[in-house]
């Protein structure tokens, strides 16, 4: 079974990906926990250049509406030109990932889907782009793909790591069915 890795072996060029004990798996937690028994959550992980996303300058970061539209947020402002070539390896990996649920920290249990399940609804997420601006404020950057029957929606979102949990701060519908 193919495993999530660190980010660092993404740039030493492996091509299994392996996540133990980082962040990646904090997000995914905040995504997929608290789910309830209807929905499925997706253990192969998203391409990035699958919907689209080669390189840094395919992400929306500058002058995006945040979350309700109220105010701007400037991702790219905050990136160094390390956390930009970081994306770009990411961005660059064409590799299948594998979500191991025994990683999960969730309180109640995850199912995984497997092939198309009536009345269920399944989410898939990518691997999650995480950064540490130079406002030293921690970022994650993710693709969420929720599909219910034959309907589906793919949305592309920005998180800022608070001291416990994540807030959404950009989020934008890629497509649907």
């Amino acid at each position: 079974m193919l495993k999530l890795i660190l980010v660092n072996s993404i740039l030493l060029g492996f091509g299994v990906m392996q996540c133990k004990n980082s962040s990646e798996y904090d997000l995914i937690n905040y995504l997929s926990c608290g789910v309830n028994n209807n929905i499925l959550i997706d253990e192969e992980l998203l391409i990035w250049k699958d919907w689209g996303f080669d390189s840094y300058s395919d992400l929306p970061t500058k002058n995006i509406n945040s979350r309700g539209g109220f105010q701007t947020f400037d991702l790219d402002s905050s990136l160094t030109q390390k956390d930009k070539e970081k994306i770009e390896h990411i961005l660059a990996s064409k590799a299948t990932l594998i979500i191991e649920f025994d990683k999960l920290s969730c309180k109640e249990k995850l199912y995984k889907a497997q092939g198309f399940i009536p009345k269920k609804t399944i989410y898939s997420y990518s691997f999650p782009i995480l950064l540490k601006g130079k406002n030293q404020e921690f970022y994650g950057i993710v693709l969420e793909q929720k599909t219910f029957e034959l309907n589906s929606e793919i949305k592309l979102k920005v998180f800022v790591r608070q001291s416990d949990s994540w807030e959404c701060v950009y989020e934008e519908l890629l497509g649907f069915s």
